[in-house]
């Protein structure tokens, strides 16, 4: 619309100027003349042909014209979509586009739609097909509820939009990165398969009561059941089991910092340590003993073939409901994961409770960025761009004060780690 205000005021500017005497201002008039005619032509068949493309498309539209599915790649976690369009054709020398729409306010870039559904030479009928790739930066679940299909003509001036609603869950899950481990002793016995070096005791059994016997201790009389039901019972005690048949896996999601102000680098931190919990889960799993994850957060998913591990990893956030001290149990648990955000002074007392046989890892968020240095920063501030939303967040990391935060918390934990007589691991 711009060109043709331009055009028609140029065209009015030399017919006010036109001079009868000279030639060349009668000249430069029939050549605008030519020009805004020639213009006014061409836009109006791109805006007709994008016009009608839409109009097709819209009267179609209740007989499912639009079909998405979505695949994640093994490589890179990508989502691969694959849209199809089996009645709509394209603007002449135009676009057609898709953007979707996902997580309620989210949403992707323009995605071209050039493939045809049906390869023939006369292009009538063929239908629109577009196989695109879009990368999943989060490791969580990606819920598609709409699509909007963009009719662009081919000098783009013009785009008419149309709506559909699609409705589909991605899961991204959590990526292992290699990684070997020290045997670690289980604590818990659920089956009596692998025999351990040291007798643990066997939990859970104090509130077991059994009728009284002339071989029972009577000091493990339970008077209280006695004066209510006049019935002498004993605790069952506790028991010494050279066995022990699973290991307990507990990840900590609790975060005692305000991310307020920089939501994006805590959700890079917290697909860092997803990757991280997943890893080491994976490379324990290689043991002879049977893992188990304990969640701090319920969550819900019911995407079948894949690992319920992962996917409660996937689905885990940042929370500041249930604390480590209310949710690692140092009786039952073997392996404790923690981050750079977990509290000082409540890791000190649950320290305390726990055995040597505990393994702690510790997951420094730092090293989430640990490969962009001040020297890289620059070079990349005044030579070489970021490539992307992420790599703008690991170019500004060095001066950050997130960053000086985040490693006078973890001088801090590792101050208490180092006071305690457990194995200690640093990711």
């Amino acid at each position: 619309m711009l060109l043709m205000l331009i055009i028609f005021l140029g065209y009015r500017y030399l017919n006010g100027s036109k001079v009868e005497t000279s030639s060349f201002s009668g000249l430069a008039f029939l050549m605008a003349k030519i020009i805004m005619i020639f213009s006014i032509v061409i836009i109006a068949v791109s805006f007709l042909s994008c016009f009608i493309s839409w109009i097709y498309f819209l009267l179609g539209k209740n007989a499912n014209q639009v079909d998405v599915t979505m695949d994640v790649t093994d490589i890179k976690r990508q989502l691969r979509i694959r849209t199809l369009m089996p009645n709509a054709i394209k603007p002449f020398l135009g676009f057609v586009k898709t953007r979707f729409f996902y997580n309620q306010y989210q949403m992707t870039d323009k995605m071209i739609i050039a493939g045809r559904v049906k390869k023939q030479f006369i292009p009538v009928g063929t239908g629109l097909s577009g196989n695109n790739l879009l990368l999943l930066p989060d490791i969580k679940e990606y819920h598609f509820e709409k699509s909007m299909i963009y009719f662009e003509d081919m000098l783009q001036l013009f785009s008419l939009v149309a709506t559909t609603s699609i409705n589909h869950s991605i899961l991204n899950t959590p990526k292992s990165f290699l990684r070997s481990t020290n045997d670690l002793p289980p604590k818990k016995t659920e089956e009596e398969i692998v025999r351990i070096e040291q007798l643990r005791k066997v939990e859970g059994e104090h509130l077991n009561y059994k009728k009284f016997e002339d071989s029972d201790d009577v000091r493990r009389i339970v008077w209280k059941i006695f004066a209510k039901n006049k019935e002498l019972v004993v605790r069952v005690p506790e028991v010494m089991d050279p066995f022990a048949s699973h290991l307990y896996f507990y990840a900590t999601y609790f975060n005692c910092a305000d991310f307020i102000l920089y939501n994006e680098y805590q959700q890079v931190m917290l697909n860092f340590y997803k990757n991280c919990v997943w890893t080491l889960f994976e490379a324990l799993t290689q043991k002879e003993f049977e893992v188990k994850y304990i969640s701090d957060q319920d969550v819900h998913f019911n995407e079948s073939g894949l690992n319920p591990t992962q996917v409660k990893i996937a689905l885990s956030t940042w929370h500041q409901d249930v604390s480590i001290a209310d949710y690692f149990k140092p009786k039952s648990g073997s392996v404790l994961c923690i981050h750079s955000f977990t509290s000082p002074e409540e890791l000190t007392n649950l320290l305390s409770n726990c055995d040597s046989n505990t393994t702690i890892f510790f997951v420094q968020m730092s090293k989430a960025f640990k490969s962009y240095y001040l020297l890289n920063w620059i070079s990349r501030l005044f030579l070489k761009p970021p490539s992307d939303a992420l790599q703008r967040m690991k170019s500004r990391w060095a001066i950050h004060p997130l960053k000086f935060n985040t490693i006078n918390r973890e001088k801090k934990l590792m101050n208490v780690l180092s006071k305690s007589n457990l194995n200690i691991e640093l990711i």
